[in-house]
């Protein structure tokens, strides 16, 4: 049974193929952050997180701020900007604090927004 507050993941490598290739892209200090607005019927919310293995060659690590990433976009999915595909990459260097995630995250969809 899903928990309606839950995040619905974007799965599919066409999916997420059309994301990179028509989404745009937007940027801050940490995030790297690809959207694709699209109508309500065509395709519902969906949305992914990615960390580099470059960066982190553990999978603990990566896996720990992947959670911690889902977290931060799950409370702040009221405040995203229009219904589509989002793809959040984190592009940090060390293991992050939440609260740092999101107060990131917050001033990156306020850019949007403007």
């Amino acid at each position: 049974m899903r928990n309606n507050s839950s995040l619905i993941r974007l799965k599919g490598k066409k999916t997420i193929n059309l994301l990179f290739n028509k989404g745009k892209t937007f940027r801050s200090k940490q995030f790297l952050l690809k959207i694709l607005k699209t109508s309500d019927s065509e395709i519902p919310f969906r949305c992914g997180v990615s960390v580099g293995k470059r960066d982190f060659k553990k999978a603990v690590d990566r896996n720990r701020i992947k959670r911690q990433l889902r977290n931060v976009l799950q409370k702040s999915q009221k405040n995203l900007p229009y219904k589509g595909l989002y793809m959040l990459v984190y592009k940090g260097f060390g293991l992050p604090e939440t609260s740092v995630l999101s107060k990131e995250l917050c001033s990156l969809l306020k850019k949007i927004k403007n």
